[in-house]
């Protein structure tokens, strides 16, 4: 009984949040941009909770569990991408005051790359809210006994709600109280979960000794996911959004800066909750209820509930946010070029608010159908991120960058890259076979960019 009141009483929190913040929405820069007002410590912790979703600590932990200290890269190789970014592209992008970065891309490559991209990242967030309602539906169903679809139902309608409330100002300060819950849930559960196993040396004696080793994943894979954060927190609206509303540049790289040296201790403690549950739940049939059956089983009630609803937290920060960069792209880069024009700001907010559960729609739906944590993590970073991003750092950093081949470059490099996931990674011998999909699809865009540069310049 406990647990369920604890859960509802944050329920309840969140949605107070979201209904502050619906009052407080006047335009559509409010909605989407918070005015482009946001301080240090609302973007870091926004941006740190969005971040720290519930792939990084289901997949995370699930990894650690099934193949021990190597499965810690999956949050570690975040941690230079965030700190490269943070000095190199977050400030240098809010300095040019935009909307979203389908919009930049517009600007260097024409309006119909502006729209390829947008509808990519927007295929992407659907695919990666999907994810955080596949978390959240087995934390409820492994703490409650909720059936998964029930589950999902419940989750998906209380973030969805928020967003649609009060947009990004309410995801944001709701995502400020999820890094606080989700900071001290997870370092309290690490506590209790090493006292149950009996410390280090409880540890050594329960697990065989390559569970300790950092090379059973060899050195592809760890790059492939380096490279799947450099996508992700270079390109994508959902991370670039706390930057594009930060008040100044310094506030974006401060943001973050932030959130990749906290995932030191984010990425540790994920590790430590792996290998706990490894050591006192070994055979679980699938290796993302690690960390579902430990807080289940090992944890006392009230803390149990506490430390579930830290996780609840970090998929319902990480959810809004992709639902709000939705809607960011649909309304702004799709909907007012093609019929917004003279639309009033009430009309474009209600639209943006309809966007935003049509999107929450379609996750659930794909939440039910598509099992794989990782495996849609991946897909959806082929999507958009992968394919986006050497176009959109070239034009960055290289004048030289040819206008007229940035859209077939996105396109290609987005086909190439789950093409390659689905019919060639693993399944063909040779280095073909052997190259991972995250970086056939940035070859693929280089393909088409570096040959329009030199015969651009004949």
């Amino acid at each position: 009984m406990l647990d369920i009141i604890i859960f509802l009483a944050y329920i309840g929190l969140v949605l107070g949040i979201g209904r502050y913040w619906s009052k407080r929405v006047h335009s559509t820069e409010d909605f989407h941009l918070c005015s482009r007002q946001l301080g240090r410590v609302p973007a870091s912790l926004s941006l740190a909770a969005t971040e720290f979703s519930g792939s990084g600590l289901i997949g995370g932990a699930g990894l650690v569990y099934a193949i021990g200290l190597s499965g810690i890269f999956w949050n570690y190789a975040a941690i230079p991408a965030y700190i490269l970014l943070g000095f190199l592209v977050a400030p240098r992008l809010r300095r040019l005051h935009l909307t979203t970065i389908p919009e930049y891309i517009g600007t260097q490559f024409g309006v119909s790359t502006r729209r390829l991209t947008a509808i990519l990242q927007i295929i992407e967030a659907v695919a990666f809210v999907a994810v955080q309602i596949l978390v959240s539906a087995l934390l409820l169903s492994a703490l409650f006994g909720f059936p998964v679809p029930v589950a999902s139902l419940i989750i998906t309608a209380a973030f969805a709600v928020y967003t649609m409330m009060g947009g990004l100002w309410a995801v944001v300060w709701t995502d400020a109280l999820q890094y606080v819950v989700l900071m001290i849930g997870i370092i309290l559960a690490v506590v209790l979960a090493m006292i149950a196993v009996g410390g280090i040396d409880g540890l050594h004696a329960s697990l065989p000794r390559e569970h300790f080793s950092f090379s059973q994943l060899g050195l592809w894979t760890p790059l492939a996911w380096g490279a799947l954060a450099l996508y992700s927190y270079g390109v994508d609206q959902a991370y670039m959004q706390r930057a594009l509303a930060a008040k100044d540049a310094a506030t974006a790289r401060f943001a973050y800066i932030f959130t990749g040296c906290n995932y030191i201790v984010f990425g540790g403690c994920v590790a430590i909750l792996g290998l706990a549950a490894a050591a006192l739940l070994p055979g679980l049939p699938d290796e993302n209820q690690a960390l579902p059956e430990l807080v289940a089983q090992v944890l006392p009630e009230g803390v149990r509930a506490l430390i579930m609803t830290a996780i609840i937290a970090a998929t319902m920060s990480t959810s809004s946010s992709f639902l709000a960069a939705a809607s960011s792209l649909a309304i702004q880069d799709l909907y007012e070029p093609l019929f917004g024009e003279g639309a009033s700001q009430d009309r474009q907010i209600f639209h943006s608010r309809i966007a935003t559960a049509l999107f929450a729609a379609a996750s659930l739906v794909i939440s039910l159908v598509f099992p794989g944590v990782v495996s849609l993590v991946v897909f959806a970073t082929l999507v958009a991120p992968a394919a986006i991003f050497i176009p959109f750092i070239l034009s960055i950093f290289w004048d030289k960058t040819p206008a007229h081949a940035g859209f077939w470059a996105i396109a290609a490099s987005a086909v190439a890259g789950c093409t390659s996931q689905v019919f060639w990674y693993g399944q063909m011998p040779g280095w073909l076979g052997a190259i991972h999909p995250l970086f056939v699809a940035p070859i693929a865009a280089l393909a088409v960019m570096i040959p329009a540069a030199v015969f651009s310049e004949k």
